[in-house]
């Protein structure tokens, strides 16, 4: 039988829409500039405790943890597991993630510094692999076989629900127009075209607390980090735009804090 969805290339089509998209992949020592203060701020929110209810551990397990920043759900799940893989191609979210696993006395993780757009005959089959909030690739279908060839078990990702990292609010706000990255519905396609019949599940906060930053000056930066700069004017519309929520008494918007949690087993 074949219908007319078998047609479509929904791997061309996510290479379109990433190349013409505003929301540009950040480098490697642009990630090794935020390890730090991201390290701050990452290992507590509803987005970890979603995805922990979501996945399913075994203390026989193995996992790979894939673009593991400085450790979020590494030291999260290393008490959960037989032994973690973890890999990032930043090198100092790695040795923060060193850092952090040695203050808690977790013995049971493995670091790489390996880029996931190259080969991956070094990286270890595990018997479960995560990759949360990372697959900002420029072709994802390659990925994607990576992460399903590496599992032995089961396979989590995340991946942006809607076309931009940024709140509309704050778009609008500023005057700033932007050519969509691709949604998650590219992915779960992806995943169908190759025969995988994915679950699908949300997380969306219904509070804003994890847009919170604290001060006006971390507000803007992390604005004009998500659009790789932004204008004098554009500073400006937000400085104001984050006063006023002040006054109102409301958490500026910021991020488009939706993710889609999508997961298979072998």
């Amino acid at each position: 039988m074949y219908s007319n969805i078998e047609a479509i290339d929904f791997g061309r089509l996510y290479s379109v829409q990433r190349t013409a998209s505003t929301h540009k992949k950040k480098d490697k020592a642009s990630w090794d500039a935020k390890a730090s203060d991201m390290n701050k701020k990452i290992h507590t929110s509803f987005y970890n405790d979603m995805v922990s209810t979501y996945i399913t551990l075994d203390k026989k397990d193995t996992l790979l943890d894939v673009g593991c920043g400085p450790g979020t759900f590494s030291l999260r799940f290393a008490p959960l597991v037989k032994h973690i893989t973890a890999f990032d191609f930043s090198t100092k979210m790695i040795e923060t993630l060193v850092k952090n696993a040695t203050q808690s006395n977790i013995k049971n993780i493995t670091t790489l510094s390996h880029d996931m757009e190259t080969p991956w005959e070094n990286i270890p089959v595990c018997d479960i692999v995560l990759a949360s909030r990372c697959l900002e690739v420029d072709d994802m279908k390659t990925i994607l076989k990576e992460l399903d060839s590496h599992a032995k078990k089961s396979v989590y990702l995340t991946y942006k629900m809607g076309g931009s990292y940024l709140d509309e609010r704050v778009l609008q706000a500023i005057g700033r127009t932007i050519i969509p990255k691709p949604d998650y519905i590219y992915v779960i396609n992806l995943l169908y075209s190759m025969g995988i019949y994915a679950q699908l599940q949300f997380i969306n906060p219904e509070k804003e607390t994890s847009s919170f930053v604290s001060s006006e000056e971390e507000y803007i930066n992390s604005l004009a980090w998500s659009l790789d700069g932004i204008s004098d004017e554009e500073a400006k519309k937000a400085s104001l735009f984050y006063q006023q929520s002040i006054q109102n008494n409301t958490i500026p918007p910021l991020r488009d804090t939706r993710w889609a949690f999508i997961s298979w087993d072998k």
